[in-house]
């Protein structure tokens, strides 16, 4: 069975759920005075982003390359 890509699921306050990963929306700043978007899972944090829609894209990305990652044998066994 091949694993699939999760769907955006939007939560409250502008943050989106795609799969494990987290989409939060940062406020703007003196520096920055556009609203910009962090990537991070529970450990990492994966960069800021522009706009919502680069910010999906870079999730889809490193979702595509954990599939297309080839399974160690040495992994599986118990």
């Amino acid at each position: 069975m091949r694993n699939t890509i999760p769907t955006p699921v939007e939560l409250n306050k502008g943050r989106i759920k795609f799969g494990t990963l987290l989409i939060r929306p940062l406020r703007p700043s003196a520096v920055c005075t556009f609203p910009r978007y962090q990537v991070g899972d529970s450990e990492y944090s994966y960069g800021k982003f522009d706009s919502k829609s680069q910010a999906l894209s870079f999730c889809r990305q490193l979702y595509e390359e954990r599939l297309d990652e080839p399974i160690n044998a040495s992994s599986t066994q118990i």
